[in-house]
């Protein structure tokens, strides 16, 4: 399939998927995330939710080891085989299980292959993330693609400020957050993704669940978010692929000029890291819980 994209202005278009959990069948969630890619049109990347290939809630250690599988899965296999007959790249959520540890992980898929993996390393004490280990950070975040640079969080990593900031700075267009967003979140979903794109000067995409799992309601709100921080897609409460066309460049450029010699910001230039020292301390004293 080819697209309609103009390389030279960076111009490309990105989805979220908000999908509801597909149920107790065998392999229900893999064959919606297949249908939901087949339904991205002329997307260059959609965003699945967090553990999208299983759900995510949770009781026990064993369930969320039977749920997990290894990246050389075949499940693995026919989702790059479906961004391939689409002709999209795609970023979705799973339970990953390697020799003894498990992980929350996001895969980046495209009709290349597999193009990188993120394990989650901020953990909430709630759902499956109460048995998995944390990421170590050994793997790269940011990964090249034909229409540009792709960044992966996951859900509770949105509360930490540092995290977006390590995906701009290694020069992420756009970042993906695969989400599990119950109803509580709601202020996360209306401010701090706005906040997290605005002082990045990134794409923020977030795919998140609709629907119930285990007695819980996900709140939806799936959303793409301008480097402006002005939400340009939010999917509210629907079920569906939701997409938009972006401009890269805006995501590219740190400088803010408003009045050329008068009001200019630039807000990586700016930085004073060795100023912030502290937030890079591991003085279990100076760590207040």
């Amino acid at each position: 399939m080819q697209r309609d994209v103009n390389r030279t202005h960076g111009t490309a278009r990105i989805a979220v998927a908000q999908l509801p959990p597909a149920g107790p069948a065998p392999d229900a969630d893999l064959a919606a995330v297949i249908e939901a890619i087949g339904q991205a049109g002329n997307a260059d990347l959609v965003v699945f939710p967090e553990c999208a290939l299983s759900g995510y809630l949770y009781d026990s250690r064993a369930a969320v080891a039977q749920a997990a599988i290894r990246l050389g899965d075949p499940r693995i296999d026919r989702l790059v085989q479906a961004c391939r007959a689409a002709s999209v790249h795609a970023v979705v959520g799973f339970l990953e299980s390697d020799g003894d540890e498990l992980y929350n992980c996001a895969a980046t898929l495209g009709p290349e292959g597999v193009l990188g993996t993120y394990r989650k390393q901020h953990l909430p004490y709630m759902g499956a993330d109460r048995f998995v280990s944390p990421g170590r950070g050994d793997t790269p975040r940011v990964v090249e693609t034909p229409f540009g640079k792709v960044g992966v969080m996951i859900c509770f990593d949105l509360r930490f400020p540092e995290s977006a900031r390590v995906l701009a700075l290694e020069g992420a267009d756009v970042i993906a957050m695969p989400t599990a967003w119950p109803l509580k979140a709601t202020f996360l979903a209306e401010h701090v993704t706005r906040v997290r794109a605005l002082e990045n000067l990134v794409y923020l995409a977030v795919s998140d669940r609709t629907g119930h799992e285990n007695g819980t309601e996900y709140l939806g709100h799936s959303q793409i978010v301008a480097p402006s921080g002005e939400v340009l897609v939010n999917a509210g409460a629907d079920e569906g692929v939701f997409g938009t066309d972006v401009d890269l460049v805006q995501a590219r450029t740190k400088d803010l000029v408003f009045v050329p010699g008068e009001y200019e910001l630039r807000i990586f230039a700016e930085r004073k890291p060795s100023r912030y020292t502290a937030i890079t301390e591991e003085d279990p004293s100076r760590v207040r819980t």
